[in-house]
């Protein structure tokens, strides 16, 4: 008797924990997974949105490799989202070793670096693109104001990418140093206090002690700054445009404008499926770099 019981009260809890779940993966299935399927499948066809799909096969695929368009915007991408990915997880950790101090005013500037993150992209950016105007801009004002000559950032691409780069980094430096941040306080204060009884020096805890400490947060951040960057697109729109002549346009700002605004939904499902294809390589070989650096340390 009290078995069936417990099985019951099993049945009644697993019960509600499906209608609790259910609409969640309803909800994931419907934003996510279904896109993700047309999204492939477009990839073989040919749409505008007006007109139905014609299916073209592997066509759209042979233009992305072979019309010279579309793998310039690709490695655009990844240069330009390598160097960002890689200052903010460097600017972000030694941000959290800053704050990783006992005051009272730490919540506050924790806060603070934090608020870029939550700021809508579109107003930021505006923001940015005041200060960067080459006639009346902020920072033009400044260098005429100490007897230098006004930049035309808008004509150069290194002066695109720096601030494509910065913007990046001013935005997710917050996210990524909060991280580091629950990653510090993980590690045993004890070590610490063994290393100073032995006489090392600040450096020499920091690389013995908290960079092994944090291999785990450290796969987490790259791993998801990966994802990041290679989904960026809204920066280039609202900052560059793709300028100076296309010089600053990258594969995913391309997709957007196959996808909402030209509706070339055919090459933006093809484009949009390589891009993911290689966002997942890059990821899986980073955790299998973990894992391996992992299974020596354990040797």
């Amino acid at each position: 008797m009290k078995v069936q019981k417990v099985q019951t009260r099993a049945n009644r809890e697993a019960r509600i924990a499906y209608m609790v779940l259910i609409p969640f993966f309803l909800y994931i299935a419907f934003w996510n997974l279904i896109p993700l399927i047309l999204g492939v499948l477009l990839g073989f066809a040919e749409y505008n949105a007006l007109s139905p799909p014609r299916w073209v096969g592997m066509r759209n695929y042979h233009m992305f490799f072979y019309s010279g368009v579309y793998l310039p915007l690709l490695w655009r991408q990844v240069w330009i989202g390598g160097i960002a990915l890689g200052l903010n997880t460097v600017l972000s950790f030694f941000t959290a070793l800053a704050l990783n101090v006992e005051s009272r005013a730490r919540g506050f500037f924790r806060a603070s670096f934090y608020v870029p993150a939550v700021a809508a992209v579109s107003v930021t950016t505006a923001v940015f693109v005041s200060l960067t105007d080459p006639f009346g801009g902020g920072i033009n004002r400044f260098l005429i104001s100490i007897g230098q000559d006004a930049i035309i950032w808008n004509h150069s691409q290194f002066w695109m990418v720096f601030w494509i780069v910065v913007y990046f980094v001013w935005r997710a430096i917050g996210p990524a140093t909060i991280i580091w941040l629950g990653g510090l306080q993980g590690i045993d204060v004890s070590l610490y206090e063994a290393a100073k009884v032995d006489g090392a020096s600040f450096s020499q805890q920091v690389r013995y002690i908290t960079i092994p400490g944090l291999r785990f947060v450290t796969a987490f951040i790259i791993l998801t700054g990966i994802i990041g960057v290679m989904q960026m697109f809204d920066i280039v729109m609202f900052l560059t445009g793709g300028n100076p002549f296309g010089q600053t346009d990258i594969l995913m700002y391309r997709i957007y404008r196959y996808g909402a605004v030209t509706f070339n939904l055919g090459m933006a499902g093809a484009a949009g499926t390589i891009l993911g294809l290689i966002t997942m390589f890059f990821a899986v070989i980073y955790f299998y770099y973990v894992q391996r650096r992992e299974e020596k340390m354990n040797e």
